[in-house]
């Protein structure tokens, strides 16, 4: 909301597109920025509106466009005062396109334009997009101080994020309550309507339903039929629900031979990218020497990949909510939703993720944080035991390290320990 804001107060603001994966809340975003913004506002779908796509094909004039939206809607437009809302654009190509002729001859709308998968569309499609004529913002699934504001908890933030900062350890009954809000993050996750199901259940994760994180996944894999071919949907699907299985490794590495065995990346090379294209997955790239520009030392082919949403992924894998909620419960695939929990924020915080190997060797993720390499090693329990971050950190001597887990707050040597609950604190 406070980027809208900042966006809105700009004298000369382009037209602003909101991407992101279905179902994580950018219609209610928008719409909710208007009511507390604006005098009024306008909402186009033209995933729901068919007529709304005929009115680009004539022309692109946006002074005629806004002219036959008036009559459509029976309603003026006032400059300044009522927000255009342009809903599931990626449905309507020369609508995208038409967004730079508004920049340049009717600057004095505002324009906020949403879209799912959109980032495919532009990819895919052949047509002219508004390059330097838009502005993005990329929307997420929400991080865990968020789902503490969204159920009422928001009290803590302010402590952690102190906490984070000084180095200072939580106060015990209070990171215990943490820890367990933690654990219910991992089982609910971070789409809206899952949080809400939760608060609807007063936050009893016995009476949750499940359905909720099913029928987004189904949403996705229904998209996945409507935006690709027949035969390429069929792959993106198979790697999509591959996922959890990929997880399960010993290293997590992706294999193409877990999608379909005997397979290869020049079969499956393209349905990757859709899938990282349209923000429904996080890559995360192997490294074996940690040096700037991390970027140009990734190894071709090694790389491990993600869900954009742990609910998503403990449903996907359909994975008992007991599995997680109990401290000692030993459980391998455990881990592989620890780590999928903190790749989330960290790409929700514009990290890009990368992962050390050397020999016997393996740190979890190296992120770049204020213009340092720093190596992470993630434990889903209090066992903190970690040859590989020691080996780390004696190879390649990094200013210092992170280790997250369900510990308290801490700096020992060179390792800063940070709660699995604070991961959302990280270079935020």
């Amino acid at each position: 909301m406070e980027y809208l804001v900042k966006w809105k107060n700009k004298k000369n603001k382009l037209p602003i597109v909101l991407l992101g994966a279905r179902q994580v809340g950018k219609t209610y975003l928008i719409k909710e920025f208007a009511k507390k913004h604006y005098e009024d506002y306008i909402y186009l779908n033209f995933e729901s509106d068919s007529y709304l796509k005929e009115l680009y094909e004539k022309d692109l004039d946006p002074k005629r466009i806004l002219s036959e939206i008036e009559l459509y809607l029976n309603k003026i437009v006032e400059p300044e005062k009522t927000l255009i809302i342009f809903d599931e654009i990626q449905i309507a190509e020369k609508a995208i396109t038409a967004l730079k002729y508004f920049a340049e001859e009717l600057p004095e709308y505002d324009i906020i334009s949403a879209g799912s998968l959109l980032g495919v569309a532009v990819q895919r499609e052949n047509f002219s997009f508004p390059v330097g004529k838009i502005e993005f913002m990329y929307l997420y699934p929400f991080m865990f101080d968020e789902f503490l504001m969204g159920v009422g908890k928001g009290i803590y933030i302010d402590k952690i994020n102190s906490c984070y900062e000084n180095n200072e350890a939580m106060p015990l009954p209070i990171h215990e309550k943490l820890n367990n809000f933690y654990k219910h993050y991992l089982c609910i996750g971070g789409m809206p309507a899952a949080i809400n199901e939760y608060k609807y259940k007063e936050m009893n994760l016995q009476h949750f339903d499940r359905n909720v994180h099913q029928n987004i996944i189904n949403a996705y894999i229904a998209d996945m039929s409507k935006y690709c071919s027949g035969t390429e949907s069929v792959k993106i699907q198979a790697i999509y629900k591959s996922i959890p299985e990929q997880l399960a490794g010993d290293n997590k590495k992706f294999k193409y031979s877990v999608v379909k065995k005997g397979s290869k990346a020049s079969e499956f090379g393209s349905s990757i990218e859709w899938l990282m294209l349209s923000n429904l997955n996080i890559e995360c790239s192997l490294i074996k020497r940690a040096e700037y520009p991390l970027s140009v030392y990734k190894e071709k082919g090694f790389f491990k990949v993600y869900l954009s949403d742990v609910g998503l992924l403990m449903s996907l894998s359909k994975m008992p909510f007991k599995k997680v909620l109990l401290e000692n419960e030993h459980n391998l695939f455990k881990g592989a939703i620890t780590e999928n929990y903190v790749a989330q924020h960290l790409k929700i915080n514009n990290k890009e993720l990368y992962y050390w190997k050397k020999n016997s060797y393996e740190v979890d993720f190296l992120v770049d944080i204020n213009e340092e390499i720093i190596p992470m090693e993630v434990k889903s329990s209090a066992n903190t035991r970690s040859k590989s971050l020691k080996e780390y950190i004696r190879s390649n001597n990094p200013e210092y390290a992170i280790r997250l887990s369900t510990k308290n707050f801490g700096f020992d040597g060179k390792i800063k320990a940070i709660p699995l609950y604070a991961a959302y604190c990280i270079n935020n």
